[in-house]
């Protein structure tokens, strides 16, 4: 078996990546390896050296740096990726359980839904916003009436995604192939917003250059679109946070609460597996778990002696 260091094989992976334009996910390897080459200060590993313990000292490390264990697992699950694809390649030796002594979990216990009411109020247009506010609650009310849309996904929609009352794209994160139907509120909000260079590809105007650093340009987009999210939130007195992701875990953990099959869930979010969509269930039945702690409680503090 071929010599090959860890890091000069995610260089090259990261490498694939950006020629396939898969930038969300070349930024979670440089990241992760960015982390890692600073754990290892300028030394490198084979495969045959990662080994449980050396991912458990990287672990401490990433925790000794306040990170949270969401991020500790981002971390950890690109490596198990990167490992993944070295044994395909044939340059890593196969080690059972090689990550089960670290975290790759997501942490559901970080309430992101909105509630119903909060919701219908979203969908309903309001005056008292500024033109900016309104752009960016539209975009919010689309990610969710397009079944959970990811922000990267509706950036990079083009107008010829868009046939009749039907949207036709690929998400970036997986490649999945996705249909979506538009509603008659969905059109609506694309024909007020849609792009209005006749001369760009995309359908809405949140990559206006197209071919000239187009993801930085999503990247921007998003952090200004988050933060008049939070000013949307203060003009209309909600109570909740609101951001992009928000949106598609508020359509998810609808479709939970309406007791939908988690595999059609799985496949209208274009999960890669039904295990992902199974952390919004998780969430769910936490939040069940809670009410029902409280409600005893409150009983018992009632109930006369």
């Amino acid at each position: 078996m071929k010599k090959v260091f860890l890091t000069q094989f995610m260089e090259r992976l990261i490498e694939g990546l950006v020629r396939e334009q898969r930038d969300g996910t070349a930024h979670v390897y440089r990241s992760t390896l960015n982390r890692l080459s600073s754990f290892m200060e300028g030394r490198d590993i084979t495969f045959h050296q990662m080994t449980p313990e050396w991912l458990m000292r990287f672990e401490k490390r990433l925790l000794a740096d306040q990170l949270t264990w969401n991020t500790i697992s981002t971390y950890m699950r690109t490596l198990r990726s990167v490992y993944n694809q070295a044994i395909d390649y044939d340059v890593a030796p196969y080690v059972p359980r090689l990550f089960n002594k670290v975290y790759t979990g997501v942490d559901s216990k970080v309430k992101r839904a909105v509630k119903p009411e909060t919701m219908r109020k979203l969908m309903m247009e309001d005056t008292s916003l500024d033109s900016k506010q309104a752009f960016s609650r539209d975009m919010f009310v689309l990610l969710f009436l397009f079944r959970g849309m990811s922000f990267v996904d509706l950036a990079y929609l083009r107008r010829c995604d868009l046939q009749g009352n039907v949207i036709t794209y690929r998400r970036h994160k997986t490649g999945r192939r996705l249909t979506v139907a538009v509603s008659k509120e969905a059109m609506e909000i694309i024909r007020r917003n849609e792009n209005a260079d006749p001369e760009s590809p995309f359908l809405f105007p949140i990559i206006k250059q197209p071919g000239r650093g187009e993801y930085k340009q999503y990247a921007n987009m998003l952090r200004s679109l988050n933060y008049r999210l939070s000013q949307v939130a203060r003009t209309l007195k909600l109570k909740e946070r609101i951001s992009t992701y928000v949106a598609r875990h508020t359509w998810a953990t609808t479709a939970v609460r309406q007791n939908f099959n988690p595999s059609l869930i799985c496949d209208a979010m274009g999960h890669s597996s039904v295990k992902v969509t199974e952390t919004y269930f998780k969430s769910s039945r936490e939040e069940d778990i809670n009410r029902m702690n409280r409600k005893i409680v409150s009983f018992i503090r009632s109930a006369e002696e």
